[in-house]
Formats: structure tokens, sequence, C-alpha cells
């Protein structure tokens, strides 16, 4: 009954998906859409387990299946192969299933743990934690890793089962979830895994159940084994693809923590008037407080049960402290948890061991008649709390194509070329940004073979013929009166190979593009290119089938032990009433009540306003976006720190461009403090924003190290990437007021809680001059030693104090002739006279900007830039040196050319 129970909790969770047709076409389930259409074409040409995507990059295709982990892909390619359902209805079905894993492995693992009535509870509190329900399968659409996370109890019960009592079920459900776990999502999978590694330490050392440490070794060498025909390949051929996951920019992980008070907070409301939704990255206001009931648990039951119960308590404390700042330091050590570049992304496992002790808060309940209804209040209590999540917006009834020509289309308009944001696994050769090709994109339009033959570089006297295309090879007939290099627009990597007449002959990248060119003699040629597997594939294969081997032979030998839980298998009748009681009313208040009433836990701006922006400001940037207004949940910031900025804006007509949106931090506007641009302004390309609702664009505005404290101004703004174009900001009337909006509210840096390192401060060269054992001038940063006119000449200086308070002193920056003579010149106290060195503390580094404008009547030339400081109006020489005027560079200005 509690499993019956656990399924019907996650049908209830999977609603939407249930109900509506279709998927939506502006999230990360686009790209899975896509992905997984292109594994099922690739069957249906016969290539049964594709490591190379054929349609994607244009057309060229590249190798994501070689790395990025494939079963969502084949699972929905499987569903899709059912009569009457397409692999729209496959992915769907993931989503589904992957709410159905997690509910029952939830409920196994807790039933084993504490009973049945507390299995019911964790699952309704995992399925029903805001990350589980909306997060990951809603907001984000990232099918991978919802799958991933809903096999992780599965693979925590079957693991604990096999340890603590062995069996074929538990061996072979530990090594199949384990393995699926692994090929279900790189990042959480490589999470499971180590989670699963703690769980059997926990289990063999603390509980003690050493009978097991073999058994659980078995399972993880069988599921590695299992797996090996992905990881095995994925981790030998990584350097053989060009990589971005990590590094600066949105990817950076110290971008990404979330704060402790966003964690325990409940969740935002949903506004329906938006094109995506804003919502919270929190562990679920119910599900932390029971969860914390469930931890004074700890101190009644019984040891047994304690223990384990512990182990989920520890780790929840984990998961919380990586996903916050103060883990900072651990995840600069451990350097390989960069590649998880959102620690947010620990929300889902956090689910898992939250919802465990809520399980345990369940041990408080009284053990009579009244236990069945305190269930059934606990599971209404978590639905009620989810409500605000409980409200995806609407989307298509159509997807769309997900034909090949599809999917080029799509990546034409601009979305994620080969599905990746950051174009992540094209192949090493590759040294430019591809662009798409006439020829390759008529081929797929037309009804004929793709050529993928660069027919540009043939000489009159030769012919090329496309016999065949598939997948993974193509056939060509030549015909040629001289030998020739045959190009294709085909990307280049290991497993390609050509064959001439049956021979095989060398391939070589063209440069700088990195497509295949192979050489082909004269006269008349049947040329073969086709792509299979390197020695390393081939072994990961030869792994693989033998872990099947090893399995059958484990399962074949294995012995059942009985049951260590017998008396928690079943569910009361009574509990399993009231729990169906309490989801039979609230499914049908929310649709008889909530649901009509649109203010009713969530939001519904009309078109032009937002709702849920906290300080309203409205601007019209060129005549088609309009800001609606912003949020700054902090006003302060300390030097070097990062600032969130939401903005919110709206098209006012269908766009055919593409706009970047930025913010800068500002004093003066010329001189920029720190700044944030966003590719695709709230995640979706501007191209594909819809007039009536409005987008939430969120920066992560990086303030620069070594920033003076004091108020500084927000400007915003949007520009082309393609030639950094801004739109310009309109008055009422339609005149043209600037380039940025000023946002009304100010911003107050505060000082550094350390000093930044030197290395930090990215110097273009180190001086380390001393002004009477003062202040030290360490260097200075200039974007470029050419500029053209009109524009501006930037210059940065960096200073560090020798003492407390040091004298007042005043610094000149001039810009100077053959002559000596200024021709642009700056001066008073550092950081635009806002804050002298009277106020600077002992080992205090600051930043002292300059932006000299240069007008179109400016001389052209090379100039020099001097620095002299000034003491109670007087030049002063720099300890050591015999000129007041310090030279800096000799700058070449240009004139600007278009």
């Amino acid at each position: 009954m509690g499993l019956l129970l656990s399924v019907v909790l996650a049908l209830v969770a999977a609603l939407p998906f249930l109900i509506r047709p279709g998927l939506p076409r502006d999230t990360d389930a686009e790209l899975h859409v896509f992905r997984a259409a292109e594994v099922s074409a690739c069957w249906q040409a016969g290539v049964l387990y594709p490591r190379w995507a054929p349609d994607f990059y244009y057309g060229y295709g590249y190798p994501i299946f070689n790395y990025y982990a494939p079963l969502t892909y084949i699972l929905s390619s499987l569903v899709s192969t059912l009569p009457w359902v397409g692999i729209v209805a496959g992915v769907k079905t993931v989503f589904v299933l992957a709410f159905a894993f997690g509910g029952v492995g939830t409920y196994l693992l807790t039933r084993d743990l504490l009973g049945s009535e507390e299995g019911v509870a964790a699952a309704a509190a995992f399925l029903f934690a805001p990350y589980i329900l909306f997060v990951d399968p809603h907001a984000r659409g990232d099918l991978a890793e919802h799958l991933a996370v809903g096999l992780f109890p599965l693979a925590l019960f079957f693991m604990q089962r096999l340890v603590k009592r062995g069996g074929r079920g538990a061996l072979f459900g530990s090594a199949i979830l384990i393995a699926g776990l692994v090929v279900s999502h790189n990042l959480i999978g490589a999470i499971g895994v180590i989670v699963l590694v703690a769980l059997f330490l926990w289990l063999t050392l603390v509980e003690r159940q050493w009978g097991g440490v073999r058994r659980g070794l078995q399972g993880f060498a069988l599921a590695a084994a299992l797996s090996s025909f992905f990881w095995l390949p994925m981790l030998a051929e990584l350097d053989l693809v060009h990589l971005s996951v990590v590094g600066g920019g949105h990817f950076d992980f110290r971008n990404h923590f979330v704060a402790l008070g966003e964690l325990l907070a409940p969740p935002r409301l949903i506004d329906l008037g938006a094109t995506a939704p804003r919502y919270r990255l929190n562990l679920g206001l119910s599900q932390w407080l029971l969860a914390a009931v469930g931890v004074a648990a700890l101190f009644r039951i019984e040891t047994a049960k304690r223990r384990p119960i512990l182990f989920f308590a520890l780790m929840a404390v984990l998961f919380v402290f990586l996903m916050t700042s103060p883990s900072l330091l651990l995840w600069e050590v451990v350097s390989p948890l960069e590649y998880l570049q959102f620690p947010w992304r620990l929300l889902g496992p956090a689910a898992l061991c939250l919802a465990v002790l809520v399980g345990a808060a369940v041990t408080w309940l009284p053990r009579n008649r009244l236990r069945s209804v305190c269930l059934g209040v606990l599971v209404g209590l978590m639905l009620l709390s989810a409500l605000p999540t409980m409200f995806p917006h609407t989307w298509p009834a159509e997807f769309g194509d997900t034909s090949p020509e599809g999917i080029i289309h799509f990546e034409l308009e601009g979305n994620a070329v080969g599905t990746t944001s950051t174009g992540d696994f094209l192949p090493r050769p590759v040294r430019v940004l591809l662009q798409p090709e006439p020829q390759i994109l008529e081929s797929y339009a037309g009804q004929a073979l793709i050529d993928k033959v660069n027919r540009a570089t043939l000489s009159e006297n030769t012919t090329v013929e496309v016999v065949e295309h598939g997948p993974t090879h193509d056939r060509f007939r030549t015909r040629s009166s001289h030998d020739f290099v045959l190009r294709l627009y085909t990307l280049i990597f290991p497993g390609w190979r050509a064959y001439v007449d049956g021979h095989e002959v060398p391939i070589e990248p063209g440069r700088p593009e990195g497509f295949i060119t192979l050489q082909v003699p004269e006269g008349e040629h049947d040329v073969l290119v086709r792509f299979g597997d390197t020695p390393v594939r081939t072994a990961a294969w030869w792994i693989t089938v033998l872990g099947l081997l090893a399995l059958g032979i484990s399962l074949a030998l294995a012995r059942e032990e009985p049951s260590i839980t017998q008396e928690t298998v079943g569910l009361g009748r009574g509990a399993a009433i009231w729990v169906v009681s309490v989801l039979g009313v609230f499914l049908l208040l929310k649709a008889a009540v909530v649901d009509p009433n649109e203010g009713w836990f969530r939001l519904n701006s009309a078109p032009g306003e937002a709702l849920e922006a906290p300080f309203q400001q409205h601007a019209v940037l060129g005549g088609q976006i309009e800001l609606l207004g912003f949020d700054l949940p902090r006003q302060q910031v300390r030097s070097g720190k990062t600032l969130e900025v939401v903005l919110y804006w709206r098209a006012l007509e269908p766009l055919d461009a593409n706009y970047q949106s930025f913010v800068h931090l500002t004093y003066p506007s010329a001189i920029s403090w720190g700044q944030s641009d966003t590719l695709n302004p709230g995640g979706l390309p501007t191209s594909r924003w819809l007039p009536d609702s409005y987008i939430w664009d969120t920066h992560r505005l990086q303030t620069r190290s070594a920033t003076p404290p004091g108020e500084y101004t927000l400007e915003v703004g949007l520009y082309t990437r393609e030639d950094g174009r801004r739109l310009p900001v309109l008055d009422e009337e339609g005149n043209v007021t600037g380039e940025t909006v000023v946002l009304s509210e100010l911003v107050e840096v505060r000082s550094a809680s350390r000093q930044p390192r030197l290395s930090e401060l990215e110097m273009s060269e180190v001086l380390d001059v001393t002004y009477t054992q003062q202040v030290t001038l360490l260097g200075y940063a200039v974007p470029s030693l050419v500029v053209e006119t009109p524009g501006f000449l930037h210059l940065t200086l960096f200073w560090r104090a020798e003492k407390d308070q040091p004298d007042e002193l005043a610094v000149t920056v001039a810009v100077v002739d053959d002559e000596g003579e200024p021709i642009a010149m700056a001066s008073g106290a550092p950081a635009v006279g806002r804050y002298p060195t009277s106020s600077w503390s002992e080992g205090e580094i600051v930043r002292d900007a300059y932006a000299f404008w240069l007008g179109e009547d400016f001389s052209l030339g090379q100039f020099r830039v001097w620095v002299v400081v000034h003491q109670w109006g007087q030049p002063i020489t720099a300890d050591g040196l015999d000129d007041p005027h310090l030279e800096l560079f000799v700058v070449e200005v240009e004139k600007w050319e278009e």
C-alpha cells in the first residue's frame, strides 16, 4: 500500500506533464528534446549507440554524446518507438518516470530505516520540495539532472540493502541503479556516487556491517563495469574537445552560492505574466522545519535506527554548507568541485536527506488512532506549502519541428548552438567561431542526400557525387584529372576514418575550422568517410560486456537473505485512507477554488507591468524594449564582492535582433567600478521574447578589487554582440537621451574585509614606487596603448597606504605631448576626489580610476602619460627618483574608422 501511495504522490507532483500536451520551448527541456530526437534519428538509420550528433552545429556534427550522459535520450527514444508516441511524448514520459523513481526510492529507503508511515511522509517531502517539484523540471527543464536526482534514492536504497543483507535483488538493483545514475547526468551522477561511497563507509565503519564489505565492493565494481561504455571514453578523451564549463563568468561557482536566508525562505510567488518564472533556490519551508523535528528525534529512537538517520542529518548539513559562501575555501582547495558550476545543484541530494529526516519526525506521532490523522495532516501541510510552486507557466500544445532541419533552424535563431550554451565538446582543431554554411543549409532544406562536400574548393576538372549519407558515414564517387584535396563540412574527431577504394588514407583538419580534409588521387574512385570507435571506446564496450556477464554469474551464485524489515513493510489501512483523503481534498480545492482565483498563491502581471519588481522604473530603449523596473536585494556590497541586480524587461514589438544586457557600477558615468553582461537576458534570446510578457534578467555584478568606499550609481542598457552597438534611450517624445538608464537607487560600496592580492589587481605594469614613506604606487592598468578618437583613454592606478591616515596627498595624471605640455589632465584626491589619502588605513589598497575624453578634434600621434603627486600644493618626488614627473607609458592616438 505504501509503495502504491508513493506512486500516487509522484503522479500528483508530475500532474502538469500529465494533463498538458507538448513541452515548453524556453527551458532546457527544449535542448533535451532535440538531443533525444537526434538519438532517435540515429537509431532509425541503424546507429544503435551514437557518440556523434551528425545534425548539430549547423549540420557539421560534433561528439556531444561521447561526453554527455545518454540515459535520458535512450529512454526517451525507447518510449518514442511505441505506436503513436513521438519524441516529445517520450521526453515527457521520462520527466514523469523521474518523479516516480524519486518517490518510490525515497519511500523504500525510509521504510527500511524507520517504517512505512515514515516512508510515505519522506516521499511526500521529497516530491514536493521546491527544487524537485518545480525548479528542476519546470523552471530549468533539466531532464537529465531531474532523472539523476530521481534515481538517487533508489540507488541508496539498494546499496543499503546490499550491504546489510545481500541477495540477488539487492545486487542487481545496486549494479543497475548506480550505473544508471552515472549515465543519467555527469555531475549529479558523480555526486551520487560520492554519497553512495560515503554511505558504504558509514555502514561498514560506523554501523559495523562488516559482512557487507565484499557485497558492497562487488556492487560498485559491477556498476563501474556496466557504465564504462560511457565514463571511460568520456574521461580518456576529455582533452580532445573544448570545454568551457569552468572558469570565470556565468559558470564560475563563486557567482552561484545561495544565502542561508534564501535556502530557509518560503517559495516565491510565481508571476504568470513573466516569460519565465523567477523563483527561490530554497529547501522548502515545511521540509526543513519538519527535518529539524526529525533531528530532535535522534535523541529518542533506538540506536539501530539512530545511526543511519544521523548519516542523512550530517549529509544535509554538508550540502547546506557547500551551497553557501562560507564553503568558498573548500571549493577552491578541492578543485574538481568547480565542475559542478552551480553549488545550488546540491538542492536535489539535499532534498532527499531532508526527506529522510522528515520521516524521522513522524516517530514523534502518537502510537494510536490519531497517528493516521496526524500523518494525513503532515502530508497536507507539505502540499499546502508547495502550492506556490504548483503553477508552472503554460506552454504551447505543439512543441514544433524536431527534425534535423528543425534543429538547425533552432540554432540559426541564435539559440544554443549544438544544444549547449558555451559551445562545449567542439573538437580541439576548431579554432574559430563556426558560422553556418549556405550549401549545408540548402542541402538540409532539400529532399536530396545531405551534401557535405566543400564544392567551392573543387577545380573545374573535378566532380564529386554524393552516393550515400548517414549519421556516421558519407560515400562519394570522385572523378578528377589530377590529385586533389577533398574538403568536407564535417568536423574532424578521433574515430573518423577515410577510405579510397577500400584502402584507408590519412585525414587532416582544415585550418582553422577543423573540418575533415583528405587527399584523393586522380581518376575515378570510391571514397568513404566513416565514424567508428577508437581503441579506448572499443575497450570500454568490452568491459561493459564483461560486466554484464559478471552480473549474470553473480546473480546465479547469490543467495537470498531473509528480510530485516518485515515489521515495517505494511502501511496501516487507516493511514493510507487519511493520506488519500487529504490528497483528494487538496486536488479538489486546488482545481475548484485556487486555480480560478488568479491572485491566489501566484501573481499575474498585465502587459507592461512587473508586479514583483520592488523598484518601478520605466524607460524605452530604441523604441523596441522597455525597462519596467529592477530589484536590488542588497544596496550595500563590500569591495571585490558580488552584487545582485535583477532587471525587468519587455519587448514592445517582435524583435529580429538579439541584444545583450549590461549593468555597470559607475561614478562618474565614464568610469566603471564593476560590471556584468548577459548574453541572453533572462536566459532567452531577445528574438524570442513575447511582447505580452516580461523577462527578469539577473546580473551578479562583480565589484572591482580595491574599489574605494562610497556611493555609486548603476547604469543599465542593451547592445548587440556583433558590433557592440547600444540601443539608445528615448524620452517620451522619442528623443535620444543617452545610451544607458541610470537606476534610481544608489549602491554603497564598503571597504573590503581583506585586501586583494596583487595578482587579483591585473595590473599592466608593476611599479612599486613609494612617496614620503606613506603611500606606494603599486602599478597601473591600461586597457590598450592604442586609443581611437572619439573615445576614452582609461587608466587605473593602484595605491597602498604604508601607514594609518597618511598626509593629505593629491594626484595629477596628465597626457602630455612631445614638448611636455599637458593635453588632458585630471588632478585632485584619488578616486575622483572622493577618497582622500588621509582616510586610508595601513595596508589598504585603493583603486584610482581615470577616464580622459579624446574628442574628434584631438591631435593624432603619440603622447606620454605622467603621474605627479602633490603635498601641500607642491609636487614631490618618489623615494629614490629624481623627477616628480613619473612617466607611465606612451599611448598612440588614432582616428576611428567605421
